[in-house]
């Protein structure tokens, strides 16, 4: 049985916030760091469907989604360079 602190749990946050990355690109979305923690918040609320999680657990994977949408804008800009486009 799969718990809230398993690593699987952290690896689907933080994909699922490089899934909203992506969105946000695609619309010409820039998130400050206020909106970077409502997103993370939101991927948690999301993936806990009615579960409540610990606090620690929350702030877990809160920073597993924050860690997810960064690691996708670096990839994304590090992309854009190669090809001359930033």
């Amino acid at each position: 049985m799969m718990t809230p602190d398993d690593p699987f749990i952290k690896d689907a946050a933080r994909a699922f916030a490089k899934l909203v990355a992506d969105s946000d690109i695609h619309v010409g979305i820039t998130q400050s760091p206020e909106g970077l923690e409502e997103v993370a918040a939101t991927v948690v609320s999301i993936m806990g469907g009615g579960a409540v999680f610990s606090p620690e657990t929350a702030a877990d994977l809160r920073q597993a989604a924050r860690e997810g949408y960064q690691e996708r804008l670096k990839f994304l800009k590090s992309i854009s360079d190669r090809i001359g486009g930033g």
